[in-house]
């Protein structure tokens, strides 16, 4: 039994660090969005095509995604600390009962 918590702990924490891991993706992914978004959207050019509908909701769309990345990030670190931090807890709470 000894051997199966410590490989269910080592997989929570391996998921943990992976969600942490996928969190900072998600961010970066959003600011590269964002340094497109001002290439090609918020000059006047891409402002004018906005406008007029030549961009076919694009970059309205690109705009949603980056904001949904961003909001993302900080459900997906909590809940990967969160697996990372509890099953170590977890260990130092039962070596210092037993």
């Amino acid at each position: 039994m000894g051997a199966t918590k410590t490989v269910i702990k080592t997989v929570i924490v391996i998921m943990g660090i992976l969600l942490i891991l996928t969190s900072f993706g998600a961010l970066i992914v959003a600011n590269e969005i964002d340094s497109r978004v001002s290439e090609d959207c918020e000059d006047a050019v891409g402002s004018i095509g906005e406008i007029i509908g030549a961009d076919e909701e694009q970059c309205q769309d690109a705009r949603d995604l980056r904001d949904n990345l961003r909001s993302s990030f900080l459900p997906l670190f909590v809940i990967g600390a969160s697996l990372v931090v509890i099953p170590i807890l977890s260990n130092f709470r039962n070596k210092n009962e037993g």
